[in-house]
């Protein structure tokens, strides 16, 4: 089919990713730490690339292991484990990890959770006993940390707000329990669930899930937290959770296929500003269609998966600034709400986790799309 020709075939996914995937090195290379730039930018200051960032260079780890084996000459496991040695150091008293950008020495909830993705995954791959011992006092930081009502309410990004896209912190605590094996842990992890699951609304959305309370939500944290819930149901093998989860993803798919685009961001009651994209959320929702795909075999989720990323793929860099080729804007247009005029590494990150995906299931779309 024509349209799948555009961006899934061989040569221009092969294309299109190594050019991702060497824009996402240079923003390692471009600091001596072992971490990776959380943006670059030309029109927003501070211009040029920004300081290392923790969070997303932990789950940056993740994507560089999922590549090495289809780009080895790429050198990405080196960069992928570098990162996590970097994170090691970075471990505070108490066993957290910090927020911000590098140099930041106040420990973060959702930050800690992003980076545990990378350690498991480099622990995972190495059997190295450091990223253990820090991935499992990160993990017991976490879980320690969680209130009796099953919220968090330390280490927030805004303080005394606890957002609903913690639900993508217990996905990784869940995935490191798999590790240790530690009973309280899968106990607190579920009473999180059922907090952050007991804020659905009628209107089949979940109240806070946004950056700041009252604020819209743009389609990254609504990603985050649908996610944070479907893997967590996986995980732990619960068919209420993963009901709850897809229902969350049903409507989001509706939205697109009434629509025809998703807009930067929406209320609770799904009221969203389509003058404006927020690209990182579409790759996300790709992702998460894909994955809902993969479980009930139902081809809406892969047109949708292969629909919103298609959104997506003309916004990649193809210009001749070696510092933004490659890179996915935070939004389209440029201007956008969402990181407006800069180009985010995680947003680059998960247009690479979509892609690979997607392309995964190439054979299946060609008979579909």
């Amino acid at each position: 089919m024509k349209k799948i020709s555009n961006f899934l075939t061989e040569p221009i996914f092969e294309s299109r990713t190594k050019l991702a995937l060497d824009w996402i090195k240079r923003s390692f290379d471009i600091h001596s730490d072992g971490g990776s730039a959380a943006y670059y930018a030309q029109l927003w200051k501070p211009f040029g690339w920004q300081r290392s960032y923790p969070e997303t260079t932990g789950y940056i780890i993740e994507t560089l292991l999922d590549y090495d084996d289809r780009f080895p000459e790429m050198n990405l496991q080196e960069y992928a484990l570098r990162a996590a040695d970097w994170i090691c150091t970075l471990q505070l008293e108490g066993g957290g990890l910090p927020g911000g950008l590098s140099g930041s020495k106040v420990p973060s909830v959702f930050n800690t959770g992003q980076m545990l993705i990378g350690l498991i995954r480099a622990y995972e791959l190495t059997g190295k006993a450091s990223y253990f011992e820090v991935f499992k006092a990160a993990a017991n930081w976490l879980a320690d940390s969680l209130e009796e009502d099953g919220s968090w309410r330390v280490g927030s990004y805004v303080e005394g707000y606890s957002p609903s896209y913690y639900t993508r912190v217990i996905w990784p605590l869940l995935w490191a329990n798999q590790h240790l094996k530690e009973v309280h842990i899968n106990d607190k992890m579920q009473a999180a669930l059922s907090y952050y699951g007991s804020r659905y609304t009628p209107d089949r959305s979940i109240r806070d899930w946004s950056f700041r309370r009252g604020q819209k939500a743009f389609t990254h944290t609504i990603a985050y937290t649908i996610r944070g819930f479907y893997e967590s149901s996986l995980l732990l093998k619960n068919d209420n959770l993963n009901r709850l989860a897809i229902d969350l993803a049903e409507k989001v798919l509706t939205i697109r296929e009434t629509k025809g685009r998703l807009a930067g961001w929406y209320d609770e009651k799904w009221n969203g500003d389509y003058w404006f994209t927020c690209l990182t959320g579409n790759c996300q929702m790709s992702i998460i269609f894909s994955r809902v795909y993969e479980q009930t075999l139902d081809k809406r989720y892969l047109q949708g998966a292969y629909k919103v990323f298609e959104d997506v793929i003309p916004f990649q860099n193809q210009g001749g600034n070696v510092n933004k080729k490659g890179a996915i804007p935070g939004s389209a247009p440029f201007f956008g709400r969402y990181l407006t005029l800069r180009y985010p590494n995680w947003a680059t990150k998960f247009f690479l986790d979509a892609y690979r995906i997607l392309k995964m299931h190439s054979a299946a779309l060609e008979h579909n799309v």
